[in-house]
């Protein structure tokens, strides 16, 4: 009879349970978080992940098809200097295969369709060829003067660091040609546009497409072969690297968003998730981008650098629209012989990629896939997702012709990261002139034993998951010492 009268003990007494003491609470189920986990794990450090998802990954998601299958709707390349992710698909048994690069590009420029071999810059006039490539050199040129590892110690870093991209470019005078590639590969690696970046900090972000033998170039970003960042991709999807990685390692809460983190005494912190549990650790790993992690209250408060750092950083603008067909009909000869990429300076469809899986996935897939970045994205971040896929399928047609409409669009796909609630956009948080030289060093300063990891904070392939890897195995590394 006084069974309801017991109810809010036994609630209390469910909370407490949940106040496991742990060497590690991890805040994040994203390769950077489960990167420390494993190399906790491997150093015999008892941990527990808090994932505020009901799934792993982050931004890296598979998405299932009506039909069978699945595509990416995240990260989804891997190339060479990648080393931690290669690394860990091969620990993971995961096999990779070559992004498609066969055949024809298309160059939709003032209202032109010119198709063009797969190189990784499309020819224009000879003059804004010339100044692209000029511009290439120059920034990696300037490169080889980065500290990887402390860009913001970098000579000439408060030089660099004082001006936007946009504003470097501008004595290049270049012709409208070139400004529009040049913006088009800015888009595509930044997802912002050139005004929103720091020299320094673009000048980092390419120093850090490379590894501790292989310098960083802007070519490897913008490239398919031959060592390209977008070389490879994983059979079954990217997001089984988050799948796999966390089933082995067990201790994974989902669906538990942090609220509060606050150092209970000299050796312990308590965290507080939404629905009020807590979790204790002797050392806590934020394993998120700035900008999320600001949303956390922390007790006592953050030094005032590493405050300033979350609150000046910004997540770029990113999502993607899949068609999925019958077949890659782009790649037949009556078609051009297309490779499915596309660059344009028009429409929303600005950059785009054969996503089809490998030959001889059961059941097949076949799909052209376009990433939404910068200002279209932002655009479109109020507008259906009936409206997207009408202008991309215009865009499509367009870029690839009528076979884009006559062989029908099985199932569209949108994701749009601005809209999602733990992750605001991508595929990185940026920074604008100022914020580098000024708190930089706060990107990985660790504060007692609170450590910060994300992609944001890796020395190498910052914004990609080789990057999430490298930096939590650095704050496991930290706890390990």
């Amino acid at each position: 009879m006084k069974l309801p009268l017991l109810l809010p003990q036994l609630l209390l007494l469910a909370k407490s349970a949940l106040a496991q003491t742990y060497d590690a609470v991890i805040v994040g189920a994203g390769l950077s978080g489960l990167g420390a986990a494993k190399a906790l794990s491997e150093a015999g450090k008892s941990f527990v992940v808090l994932e505020a998802r009901d799934r792993v990954g982050g931004r890296v998601l598979n998405h299932p098809l009506k039909d069978g299958g699945y595509t990416e709707v995240g990260a989804e390349f891997i190339g060479e200097t990648q080393d931690k992710v290669l690394a860990l698909a091969d620990e993971l048994g995961l096999e990779l295969y070559p992004e498609y690069n066969t055949g024809n590009n298309v160059l939709y420029h003032k209202e032109k369709r010119t198709t063009y071999d797969s190189t990784p810059i499309p020819p224009v006039d000879a003059i804004s060829t010339t100044q692209v490539l000029t511009v290439i050199a120059s920034l990696n040129a300037l490169v080889m003067g980065v500290d990887v590892q402390n860009p913001w110690n970098s000579t000439f870093a408060k030089q660099w660091d004082k001006q936007t991209f946009d504003q470097w470019l501008k004595p290049f005078l270049l012709t409208k040609s070139a400004r529009f590639l040049i913006q088009a590969a800015v888009e595509t690696v930044f997802s912002v546009e050139p005004d929103e970046l720091s020299l320094l900090y673009a000048l980092s972000y390419v120093a850090a497409a490379g590894n501790e033998t292989t310098k960083g170039s802007f070519d490897r970003l913008i490239s398919i072969d031959d060592g390209g960042a977008q070389q490879w991709r994983v059979d079954g999807g990217t997001q089984l690297l988050a799948i796999r990685l966390a089933e082995k390692l067990g201790n994974v809460r989902l669906s538990a968003p942090v609220r509060k983190i606050a150092k209970t005494d000299e050796a312990l912190y308590t965290v507080t998730l939404g629905d009020g549990s807590t979790v204790q650790g002797a050392h806590v790993v934020v394993a998120m981008s700035p900008p999320l992690a600001r949303q956390i209250v922390y007790e006592p408060a953050l030094p005032v650098a590493r405050d300033q750092l979350t609150a000046q950083m910004r997540m770029g603008s990113i999502g993607k629209a899949i068609a999925v067909y019958d077949r890659a009909w782009w790649r037949d000869a009556e078609h051009g012989g297309l490779t499915g990429q596309a660059v344009s300076d028009a429409g929303l469809a600005r950059s785009t990629f054969d996503q089809s899986l490998r030959a001889g996935h059961t059941p097949p897939v076949s799909a052209l896939m376009t990433f939404l970045e910068a200002d279209q994205m932002r655009e479109y971040d109020n507008k259906t997702e009936a409206e997207i896929t009408e202008q991309v399928g215009r865009d499509f047609v367009a870029y690839f012709g009528d076979g884009a409409a006559s062989n029908g669009v099985k199932e569209w796909v949108v994701q749009r990261w601005d809209l999602e609630e733990y992750s605001q956009g991508g595929p990185t948080a940026v920074a604008g002139p100022g914020v580098y030289t000024n708190h930089g060093p706060a990107l990985r300063q660790r504060v007692g034993n609170l450590h910060f990891a994300g992609t944001e904070s890796s020395d190498y392939w910052v914004g990609y998951m080789d990057g999430a890897l490298r930096s939590g195995y650095r704050a496991a590394a930290e706890i390990n010492h």
